[in-house]
């Protein structure tokens, strides 16, 4: 917190993520296949058919967040099971499982405060960096360094919205927020409609 590498809650996530990137690589598994003894390292890797199901729960669990953080959860009889119950129940895929109470155990949904959804929102921003930087080559000494340098060196020190607009080459997302949505796909930048709090 006070040494300098704490960012933005809705960034911290994205140093990390690109790595699930680079393990799914058949160019970065290979390094690892001595023997040919990796599945998939000398072929496509497929997509994990789990993904969508990973993204459901991630947004059910943005949404507890916010639930949770919420004017509600100040009402003396505000139940954070029941609230978790009836979202599942409502939203979810797998039904809740009476009896249990998970989300006790789980930190980030203290740790976040609030800012869970950053995970998702993070993910969008590494896939558009692993895309744009390093998929055709992910081994190039040249654009890790460029990664480092431009992101990861900087810590909470920096903008992250400079530091990600300067290594995508895409000034639009210097004014942050609605403009980062939209470079990383949730709406239309040519849409200036669709675009909430864009003047």
């Amino acid at each position: 917190n006070v040494s300098g590498t704490r960012c933005a809650t809705d960034f911290v996530e994205l140093p990390s993520i690109p790595m699930e990137h680079f393990l799914q690589s058949p160019t970065v598994l290979s390094l690892f296949d001595i023997k040919g003894s990796v599945p998939g390292a000398a072929t496509h890797h497929n997509e994990d058919p789990c993904r969508s199901i990973d993204t459901h729960t991630q947004i059910l669990l943005a949404a507890l967040d916010q639930i949770y953080h919420s004017p509600a959860a100040l009402s003396p009889d505000f139940d954070s099971t029941a609230a978790l119950a009836t979202l599942y129940e409502t939203r979810g895929l797998i039904p809740y499982v009476p009896g249990t109470s998970w989300q006790t155990q789980f930190g980030h949904l203290f740790g976040y405060g609030a800012t869970y959804y950053s995970y998702l929102f993070d993910r969008a921003i590494a896939s558009r960096i692993w895309r744009k930087l390093f998929a055709q080559d992910p081994l190039k000494r040249e654009t890790g360094e460029r990664y480092k340098n431009e992101i990861l060196k900087h810590g909470g020190g920096k903008d992250p919205w400079c530091m990600v607009s300067t290594l995508l080459e895409t000034p639009q997302m210097q004014h942050g927020d609605a403009d980062a949505m939209a470079e990383v796909g949730r709406w239309k930048i040519e849409d200036e409609v669709s675009v909430p709090g864009r003047h």
